[in-house]
């Protein structure tokens, strides 16, 4: 188990425990940060907030709120590796090849 502000970029992480008052966990568990589900650190700023992918969404954790967060790898398979293979990349694809040209020249 190790604190979300040093857990790795890339990886999935499993959030295991939530340290703090009751103002802190009512705000995390709002965000969708709860005991058991699976997230992953898209990016990182040094001194600043992290990117999460947390379910179907992403979202910006402030570095105060880091050291609250306990996590522990969940598994040897990078984000980017999920993003190149995933729906996304596939709902991005079915939708440019539907692009028939200039909208107006089909009127």
């Amino acid at each position: 188990m190790m604190p979300l502000n040093v857990a790795p970029v890339g990886q999935v992480l499993k959030l295991t425990s939530i340290h703090g008052g009751e103002s802190i966990h009512h705000r995390l568990n709002a965000l969708g940060l709860t005991p058991g589900v699976e997230i992953v650190i898209v990016s990182r700023n040094e001194g600043g907030p992290v990117i999460l992918a947390v379910k179907d969404s992403r979202l910006a954790l402030g570095r105060e709120l880091q050291h609250h967060i306990q996590v522990e790898l969940q598994a040897e398979y990078h984000y980017e590796q999920q993003m190149k293979h995933g729906w996304s990349h596939h709902r991005r694809g079915r939708r440019r090849a539907g692009f028939k040209g200039n909208h107006r020249e089909s009127l």
